[in-house]
């Protein structure tokens, strides 16, 4: 609707707490003091910032004026993410000040995706909106029949994009004219996965579902017992699905059928899998991050956050960072599933980490988005940022979303992004 220029809103924080314990952002807003404000305010103008000298360190928070439930995409030294103050930002990934914000007319729980010079997102309003990268103009809006809380995913020139309105969308990314739409039984909160000329996506039915990406009709439809909130995740010949029944199912990607369920000690699971090196990752509301052997559906081990995980999973290196309802981020190691570190906000997470350049982003129900230093020995960013699942090489779908699978900061056609999951908002 409308873009705004706004750079009071950074906290350049350089030089302040982190380390292998807890971090509280209060603790550290609190012990600055003017001389340090100073030297903050002096590194924004450097052109990069020293990389993995202290795991676990703030580098900046961006204050928005709502809760940060959107997950963040980077792309072009940008972080994107919404609000639940109706906005979209954009915010310098290095320096954490504002470029613009672009508002919408209702709650942004939805995850961007860029492409092309583009970002795409849903809103509360019922829109998903297209706006140029650059400026934060709106170059055009295409309006469903309820809220959009389901993040896109951008393949070939499409964006495809679900609605509370029980409809998966196909949307021209030039035009934003529709080109087709699949309907479901019940609200399309989760953000779809399109691998092979297949979208993979679940409804509240209960239901994961199989549409043909160009002429969107359906393929199969695999039933589970309680809502898809989620992203599924696609590795190889396996969909990975969660369900509010609490289980994970491993299905075959071509027929539909199930491969194994993995039952967890959860009454639901939101959060949205994770495939990389064989392992699925994996959160829920029994406060547990899983990893679970890929092939058999064996569990390798759990780690106890302390509360639920709305959270979907980040891999790096030999580490896996997720958020947790406790106000942590947690950096986890993949073999041992030992804690590395943590970060402390000031209120719940429900976002999703996007990596990219040894910082780890992520929003919070402080109202800050977070940029945090992880250790440059745990990353190889050339390789990009494993989250959840993937078509292409094993570990990264073909396209680009805004939620929870695949690749979270990797090249396609051009664009960065990171996945996430998505505020449900039921």
């Amino acid at each position: 609707m409308c873009a705004n220029s706004n750079d009071s809103s950074s906290s350049e924080l350089t030089d302040a707490g982190g380390g292998s314990s807890a971090t509280s952002r209060r603790e550290l807003l609190s012990g600055l003091s003017t001389g340090a404000l100073g030297v903050a305010i002096g590194l924004t103008t450097t052109p990069r910032l020293a990389r993995g000298a202290d795991p676990g360190k703030l580098r900046w928070a961006f204050e928005a004026d709502g809760d940060v439930r959107s997950s963040p995409t980077v792309a072009d030294e940008t972080v994107y993410v919404g609000s639940r103050d109706d906005n979209l930002y954009a915010v310098d990934a290095v320096t954490g000040e504002e470029r613009w914000s672009f508002e919408t007319g209702g709650t942004v729980g939805s995850s961007p995706t860029t492409a092309d010079g583009t970002v795409y997102v849903g809103s509360g309003d019922s829109s998903l909106y297209a706006v140029d990268t650059a400026t934060g103009d709106e170059q055009w809006a295409f309006e469903t029949d309820d809220k959009v809380f389901s993040s896109p995913m951008i393949v070939d020139g499409t964006v495809y994009i679900g609605s509370w309105d029980s409809n998966l969308y196909a949307v021209d990314a030039v035009t934003g004219e529709e080109r087709w739409s699949f309907g479901t039984r019940d609200r399309v909160i989760s953000p779809p996965t399109v691998a092979d000329g297949t979208v993979y996506v679940g409804s509240t039915d209960g239901n994961l579902y199989a549409v043909n990406a160009t002429t969107g009709g359906e393929e199969w439809v695999f039933e589970t017992s309680n809502k898809i909130a989620s992203q599924p995740a696609v590795n190889n010949d396996t969909v990975y699905t969660e369900s509010a029944d609490g289980n994970l199912y491993a299905v075959d990607k071509a027929t539909g059928a199930e491969k194994w369920t993995f039952e967890t000690k959860s009454f639901r699971l939101n959060s949205s899998p994770t495939v990389t090196d064989g392992t699925v990752y994996f959160g829920g509301w029994s406060s547990f991050l899983y990893a679970v052997d890929a092939v058999t559906g064996d569990e390798q081990w759990t780690f106890d956050t302390g509360w639920k995980i709305w959270s979907s999973p980040a891999v790096e290196g030999r580490t896996v960072y997720v958020g947790s309802l406790d106000g942590n981020l947690y950096a986890v190691d993949t073999v041992t599933g030992d804690e590395q570190w943590a970060f402390e906000t000031d209120n719940r997470v429900f976002s999703s980490p996007a990596i990219a350049d040894n910082t780890v982003y992520i929003g919070s129900d402080d109202n800050n988005l977070y940029a945090v230093e992880i250790d440059s020995t745990e990353s190889d960013t050339s390789q990009g940022t494993s989250r959840g699942s993937g078509a292409d090489e094993g570990t990264s779908t073909v396209g680009s979303s805004g939620f929870g699978t695949a690749v979270g900061v990797a090249g396609v056609g051009g664009a960065v992004f990171a996945l996430h999951s998505s505020d449900d908002e039921t």
